[in-house]
């Protein structure tokens, strides 16, 4: 067990998952796995499993777990996942009295030990997960917030009510490892909320440790560790021949400097659940009580739970987020080539969208250099600034920071039209570049104390760095940066900048060959390969994205329906018919949207179309009522009128009912405010095409939309990021058919038509 000082000096190296102790809440044995032999016991056996840890050691796994016992446990998934689950094997030991423990036990393996760790098991079902409201918040409040802070906030308000500590926090972590306090729910007059922690308050191997396991709890600070025994008789930490590996350990004892850290702060128990995103630590929610607080391990799973979700949730927020910023962007990227393509030089075409591109970078200024041509546009600096020092930083052609005076001398401090910087490069020679400015951001930063650890002479003279002992209001300001470039605004940098790069490029090939005509031609379709290309990537990309976002949340419905199902079969609640059939659904439901996502997304990445025979007619009606199910209007009159004489045909039963699903909503939505809405899909076999047609009561088709009806990023109506019509046409035209409007007199009348043999050449 550690007992040497502490000592904040080498706390980032502090071995404490060979720390040699477990807190006294509950009891350790671990085993060899070779030879089945009990080789570690903490030294309060005896009060959960009622025998002496002497008597163990040496013992055979059987001699404490019985036969039965240990199939049942061998055959258990024993291997830690990546982050570590809470995964209660419930068990009843026989003890030597003659009487039985009832226990709840944490088995996994590690190092070639299998172990086992023992705490009292709750009588009877888990009451959190009888309380329906709590359920109830967990499925409708957990999803509902747009944003982080609120979402943040929702969560640390469900894990205090349900766990009745004195202080729950959500705090994310800042790319220098310094945390802020972005939710808070307490009862205390003193408020965390808004307060920066330094990343010292939590050294590396903590960090790693929060990223391997999910939740960590400390019901007692100032409880005395319980030391784990070996059979060589040491204690089993680090100054051991034979250290025991605690990494994913329930019990772990508490570090010295962890202990000293919390007395400071006042804290008598606590609770910690990572919040992972992208597979790294994104922050953690603190839980903290004033005095002692034991809860049943239902409690935790629960909070596991709720975690693992807020997790989720934050991920998909933030990911969205970054979506939309690279959507506009997208957007912003295709009008300008638009814009070259209808004839503007690429200097008109930056100057007509520099408001665009600047709101995107939150940028305030703008110089673009094309040849020898420089041109300024609203806010930049004073002084004549030498670009060329900034190339040897680029990475991809992009170079961003928010301390632009730390990196050009001739720039004057205090400048207050430029304080950060984003150069983008624009040519392979590197003499094209556009470079953006931000203004100064002055920063007041509230920390949770001075963020600097204590030094403390001892007697022998010695000094010793030990934690803050002050968590007081200090403030610190922050002048002559921006506000920081993030992800977000890296990847619209590499949107915008592929765009510009490859509409320099072309005005460079096209600058070079105008004296022959063929060269000229030559330019012209290298031009429209490029664009092509430039478009068919951005597509790709999206859908990827798109994918990402909606694979997540449906796996995690998924695994959480099954995780109920778990839970309530370990509590031995039988579960009704109908509850079951539900539970099932839900999980098929999932892996169908995942399923269409996933071919989805092939096909606008690589093109792919998967044939089989099918039934036109059931394809249509199926896209049909998917579309009816997703809106909240009344149901409109739907007439089908089929061609009996339609045959089997070869297609993509998934792309086809997403051209219908398409089709019909955007149906829907025209007709949201006719009186009559009726809604009628017919079908006409003209060998060897196949045509459906689409026809709404609806608001029609505004004039002038009929040539970019079927482009990307057209809008057909008020809302979405106008890919649906343009993925029809794409889904179509890859089964050998096309889409068009036919004019009709009021309503839109939308035609396609499908090759029967899937558009192929046998």
């Amino acid at each position: 067990m550690l007992t040497r000082p502490v000592d904040l000096s080498s706390c980032d190296t502090e071995p404490i998952h060979i720390i040699g102790a477990v807190q006294p809440f509950g009891a350790l044995v671990a085993v060899d796995m070779a030879s089945r032999t009990i080789e570690f016991a903490s030294a309060n056996c005896d009060a959960f499993l009622g025998r002496d840890w002497r008597d163990l050691l040496g013992a055979p796994l059987g001699f404490l777990l019985g036969e039965a016992n240990c199939a049942d446990l061998l055959s258990r998934q024993l291997i830690p996942s990546l982050p570590d689950l809470l995964r209660p094997w419930f068990v009843r030991l026989p003890k030597p009295d003659g009487s039985e423990a009832d226990l709840e036990c944490f088995p996994h393996l590690q190092g070639g030990c299998l172990i086992l760790e023992f705490v009292a098991r709750e009588e009877g079902p888990a009451v959190v997960w009888e309380e329906d409201m709590v359920r109830q918040r967990i499925i409708s409040e957990l999803i509902r917030p747009e944003t982080l802070t609120e979402l943040a906030q929702v969560g640390a308000q469900i894990i205090r009510e349900v766990t009745g500590f004195d202080r729950v926090m959500i705090y994310r972590f800042a790319p220098d490892k310094h945390g802020e306090v972005i939710a808070e729910s307490t009862g205390r007059d003193d408020s965390f909320l808004g307060l920066h922690y330094p990343a010292s308050d939590i050294p590396d191997p903590a960090r790693r440790h929060f990223v391997l396991n999910v939740i960590r709890t400390i019901p007692d600070i100032n409880a005395v560790p319980v030391p784990i025994m070996a059979r060589s008789g040491e204690i089993a930490d680090a100054n051991s021949r034979t250290p025991l590996d605690l990494t994913f350990s329930k019990l772990r004892a508490v570090a010295p400097v962890h202990t000293e850290y919390l007395n400071n702060m006042g804290v008598g128990a606590s609770m910690s659940i990572s919040l992972i995103s992208n597979h790294e630590l994104w922050g953690l929610v603190a839980c903290h009580h004033y005095s002692p607080l034991h809860l049943a391990w239902s409690r935790f799973r629960f909070c596991e739970l709720v975690g693992g979700t807020i997790s989720a949730l934050l991920q998909s927020l933030e990911n969205t987020i970054k979506l939309r910023h690279s959507i506009q962007a997208e957007k912003t990227a295709f009008d300008i080539e638009r814009d070259h393509r209808n004839g503007l030089a690429l200097g008109d075409v930056v100057r007509n969208h520099a408001d665009a591109v600047m709101t995107l970078c939150g940028a305030q200024g703008m110089v673009l250099k094309l040849g020898d041509q420089v041109v300024k546009m609203r806010k930049t600096p004073a002084a004549d600034i030498d670009y060329s020092r900034l190339k040897s930083a680029l990475v991809d052609g992009i170079f961003a920071s928010d301390h632009l005076n730390g990196l050009v001398p001739e720039h004057q401090e205090g400048d207050a039209d430029a304080a950060g910087i984003a150069y983008l490069e624009l040519s392979e020679d590197g003499r094209d570049f556009l470079v953006m400015f931000r203004e100064p951001y002055e920063q007041t930063i509230r920390w949770a104390g001075k963020p600097e650890k204590i030094e403390t002479r001892l007697d022998d003279g010695t000094v010793r760095l030990s934690p803050r002992g002050s968590f007081a209001l200090w403030r610190e300001e922050r002048r002559g940066r921006s506000i920081p470039f993030t992800d977000a605004d890296y990847e619209v940098m590499r949107i915008t900048r592929r765009a510009l790069f490859a509409v320099n490029s072309l005005d460079r090939e096209r600058a070079a060959v105008t004296a022959q005509r063929q060269a000229e031609a030559e330019e012209a379709r290298l031009r429209l390969v490029l664009l092509d290309a430039a478009r068919n990537r951005s597509m790709g990309e999206l859908a990827s994205a798109l994918a990402h976002e909606l694979n997540q949340p449906l796996s995690a419905v998924t695994n959480y329906v099954n995780a109920c199902r778990q839970e309530l079969k370990n509590y031995a609640v039988e579960l009704p018919g109908p509850v079951e059939s539900l539970m099932d659904s839900a999980v098929a439901e999932a892996s169908r949207a995942a399923d269409l996502v996933r071919r989805l997304r092939n096909f606008i990445g690589q093109g792919e179309i998967a044939l089989e025979l099918v039934d036109l007619h059931a394809v249509i009606r199926q896209g049909v009522e998917l579309a009816l199910a997703a809106t909240s209007d009344a149901r409109p009159n739907v007439i089908f009128q089929f061609d009996a004489g339609m045959p089997v045909m070869r297609a993509d039963p998934v792309q086809i009912g997403q051209v219908v699903l398409n089709l019909v909503r955007n149906s829907l939505a025209a007709m949201q405010e006719s009186s009559q809405r009726i809604l009628t899909i017919a079908t006409v076999f003209e060998d060897p095409l196949a045509r459906v047609v689409v026809r709404d009561t609806g608001i029609g088709i505004a004039a002038g939309m009929e040539k970019t009806l079927f482009e990307p990023f057209h809008n057909s109506t008020t809302s979405g990021m106008g890919i649906g019509l343009s993925l029809c046409r794409s889904i179509v035209e890859a089964h050998g058919g096309g889409i068009w409007i036919e004019q009709v007199s009021d309503g839109a009348t939308i035609a396609f038509t499908l090759r029967t043999d899937g558009g192929r050449d046998d």
